[in-house]
């Protein structure tokens, strides 16, 4: 059984960092596995940009050792929002994925474009079969499966679709069940409505394309099972992970 939104925000109300110029940062670390393991805390951590984080923010950062930075986000949206990283960060990695980046959004809303939930389907198309989306996610979980990089924290711009795939993807190789990584996903929605409330009150059409939805991440899988079989086929043969060392390196 689904856990409603309520008991989805309150199970996971520990994953969530303490941060004050960030709305949607949240720890990996407390998640169940169907191997009756949880994920470590402090090596794997989701959310949006990182040019508003405060002081106090990089020093909590500092405090939890964060030593390395993966950014989603296209080179364009780097130079308008500039990362602000903490003293302990050894290693900033750029993996420019370019399906699901707000400037494509809103070129296709100016091109006249306002089937957005169709817009969404097709970047989510992208973020698992292009050849640059593929490429990344592989440097991604090279990334990952060496341990001297955590802990790490990735993002892209609104941390819900770029990051929201590579969470799910992690997830996947951690055995946790379908379910509660649609619920993780989801949860993007209650951090990310204030950061786009604004946007949404004046054109609440957009909804669809601020926030998530479960026939988002679905589609996804979808297009991975299509094309390549399975999931577990996707993550080894696709992206090269090494399954084990991901189980062994962020499990307990």
């Amino acid at each position: 059984m689904k856990l409603n939104i309520l008991d989805m925000q309150l199970s996971h109300q520990l994953r969530v960092l303490p941060i004050v110029g960030g709305y949607n940062f949240r720890d990996l670390g407390g998640i169940k596995t169907n191997d009756g393991k949880e994920v470590i805390q402090n090596l794997l951590i989701r959310t949006d940009e990182l040019s508003n984080l405060e002081n106090q923010d990089l020093d909590y950062l500092a405090e939890i050792n964060v030593k390395s930075i993966v950014d989603f986000r296209t080179k364009q949206e780097r130079e308008i929002s500039v990362d602000k990283v903490p003293t302990t960060c050894e290693n900033e990695f750029h993996l420019d994925i370019m399906a699901g980046n707000m400037n494509d959004f809103f070129l296709k809303i100016k091109q006249g474009n306002s089937d957005y939930k169709n817009i969404l389907s097709h970047f989510y198309s992208d973020l698992v079969t292009s050849p640059n989306a593929i490429e990344s996610y592989q440097h991604f979980f090279e990334i990952l499966q060496n341990k001297e990089n955590c802990s790490v924290v990735y993002h892209c711009t609104a941390g819900k679709d770029r990051t929201g795939i590579a969470t799910a993807l992690i997830l996947e190789c951690l055995n946790v069940d379908r379910n509660v990584i649609e619920e993780d996903y989801l949860l993007s929605n209650h951090f990310l409505q204030k950061k786009y409330e604004g946007y949404i009150s004046l054109n609440p059409e957009l909804e669809d394309l601020f926030l998530v939805k479960s026939e988002y991440i679905n589609y996804a899988y979808d297009m991975i099972i299509n094309k390549y079989y399975s999931v577990t086929d996707y993550l080894t043969d696709v992206l090269k992970v090494d399954i084990d060392v991901m189980k062994k390196n962020y499990t307990h």
